[in-house]
């Protein structure tokens, strides 16, 4: 079992009308640890703006992917071949942030506690509607 230590987080940007390309090439390299924000809005310079406006039409989306550490410098290089496999003209941007901890099933970790009375609260809060 995997125990989430040395996580990184990438940031990818790229444009919206790419996002299923990038989701298919994610699918074919088995990388299944990511989410999608989609309709962002991005400014990358003075001349190129994504603000989903007449003016500067159309808009990016985020993926943001969890991975081991080590597995950072592979995984930059396969986004830099499919990157390549793009027009020039495509935005594509990555960002990569360590993270302190990964909880991928909050229940499950035990180095939480739950707060008993809170829950209490919360569960008749709930039955009353």
């Amino acid at each position: 079992m995997n125990n989430f230590q040395n996580y990184k987080m990438m940031i990818i940007y790229i444009n919206e009308s790419h996002k299923v390309m990038l989701e298919d090439f994610l699918e074919e390299i088995h990388f299944h640890l990511y989410t999608v924000q989609r309709k962002a809005e991005s400014v990358w310079s003075e001349k190129l703006k994504h603000k989903n406006t007449h003016i500067w039409p159309g808009t990016d989306c985020i993926f943001l992917l969890s991975l081991p550490g080590e597995k950072v410098e592979h995984m930059l290089k396969m986004l830099k071949t499919f990157r390549a496999s793009l027009p020039y003209e495509i935005v594509m941007a990555i960002g990569v942030i360590p993270l302190e901890r990964t909880v991928p099933d909050l229940l499950k970790e035990k180095s939480v506690e739950i707060d008993t009375e809170l829950l209490e609260k919360l569960k008749n809060k709930k039955d009353k509607k």
